[in-house]
């Protein structure tokens, strides 16, 4: 008996989906961007400096449940770490976070 491979790709698919984390972040001049991913993000460089962030939306994936802020751009000097939910943070310029 053959499985057609056609029905573990879609369920794999989906299962990546269903598990993607996201990260919302509010800036302190009103502005609000959007990152996700599926697995850990190792260090990420803000591309936004001109404003700090004051707030941090975040959902959880299977594989990565806990974020943090740096406030430099080498995720060396960790300033807030989170989880899953809303957070009020330091309001201040961030260089770059991790999620994992």
């Amino acid at each position: 008996m053959q499985i057609t491979t056609y029905p573990l790709l879609l369920l794999a698919s989906v299962a990546a989906i269903a598990s993607a984390w996201k990260m919302e972040v509010s800036y302190d001049d009103n502005t609000k961007l959007t990152f996700d991913g599926h697995t850990n993000s190792h260090c990420t460089k803000f591309k936004k400096h001109s404003a700090g962030i004051d707030n941090v939306y975040f959902k959880g994936s299977t594989f990565a449940d806990t974020f943090e802020l740096f406030s430099d751009d080498h995720c060396k000097k960790l300033v807030f770490k989170g989880d899953k939910g809303s957070h009020p943070v330091p309001d201040q310029q961030y260089g770059s976070y991790k999620v994992y």
